[in-house]
């Protein structure tokens, strides 16, 4: 083969292997996404304000309210020292219940309440086998 040939395939696998690996990052960047505790969150509050994060703690007993006309529901996230309020609007997973641990995404309003653009429950003992 000539020098020239070589040197275009070369150029094209660099180009074919380079676009795939950025498509590759970009899919799995959004899995990669770290998650702040309620007590971290509270502890850097200020800093965060407006910035999309994800936040992870248990749903307070007695702070579930939902308003099925709009689809919205607002509950407390609370940490081991801290709690935050939350409200979520959209498709609520069918083993959302209180005294469960939540992961959600979204941004702190200025008016103090986390604005949760996604909600997944995190139920280990639903799927875990029963020893007798």
């Amino acid at each position: 083969m000539r020098k020239e040939t070589i040197t275009k395939i070369i150029i094209g696998v660099t180009v074919i292997g380079g676009a795939m690996g950025y498509f590759v990052y970009q899919a799995m960047q959004s899995s990669w996404a770290y998650y702040y505790s309620v007590d971290d969150f509270a502890a850097h509050k200020p800093a965060v304000q407006r910035h999309c994060l994800r936040i992870a703690g248990c749903v307070q007993k007695g702070s579930v309210e939902r308003d099925l006309q709009k689809m919205r529901l607002t509950f407390t996230l609370a940490g081991a020292q801290m709690t935050l309020p939350i409200s979520y609007e959209g498709v609520v997973p069918d083993n959302f219940a209180e005294d469960i641990e939540v992961v959600v995404d979204g941004f702190l309003a200025p008016n103090g309440v986390f604005q949760a653009d996604k909600l997944i429950t995190r139920c280990e003992t639903k799927y875990r086998v029963k020893v007798k």
